[in-house]
């Protein structure tokens, strides 16, 4: 049994995680092994998120605490948070992980849900994330069509140029 004083430290704990996050993910780990847990955390890990088991009434406090805004009725079942730190990156990194991860452990574990600067993210919403490329791939697909209207003037040209040498 957990003492009072065990869930004041627990309470404490997440709501320090909680304030300095910019993003929170909640899944359903019914079924998931302690193996599978630990690659799951040492994955996140890697993303830049902590992944903490905790009850839904302790996570409640403190994210009451933390200013949030949660309701208990969408976290349905056994609830793991994946909670990330500042920059976009850290968002699509965690979503990314959590989708591979669920997509490969389809029975043991499922996206419910979560809050993105403070605004509640279905598992639609962050599974969009999570297909969204990296930021070298997007930067790149900018760059290709930003040259391609430059690319068509200059075969454009090319082909009149050639054409009066024809003429001539």
């Amino acid at each position: 049994m957990i003492t009072r004083k065990q869930k004041e430290e627990s309470v404490k704990n997440i709501k320090d995680k909680l304030s300095k996050a910019n993003f929170i993910a909640f899944v359903n780990f019914h079924g998931l092994s302690v193996a599978k847990a630990q690659v799951l955390r040492r994955a996140l890990r890697k993303s830049g998120a902590d992944y903490l088991v905790a009850k839904k009434t302790l996570f409640s406090v403190a994210a009451k605490e933390s200013g949030l805004e949660i309701d208990k009725k969408q976290l349905e079942g056994e609830v793991g948070v994946a909670i990330g730190g500042e920059g976009e990156d850290v968002v699509l990194a965690i979503a990314k992980e959590l989708a591979n991860f669920a997509k490969k452990n389809k029975e043991m574990l499922k996206i419910i849900g979560g809050l993105w600067s403070k605004a509640w993210v279905g598992a639609d919403e962050i599974k969009k994330l999570a297909a969204i490329p990296p930021r070298e791939v997007l930067l790149t697909q900018l760059a290709f069509m930003l040259s391609q209207p430059v690319a068509s003037l200059a075969r454009v040209l090319n082909s009149v140029g050639e054409k009066l040498k024809e003429n001539k």
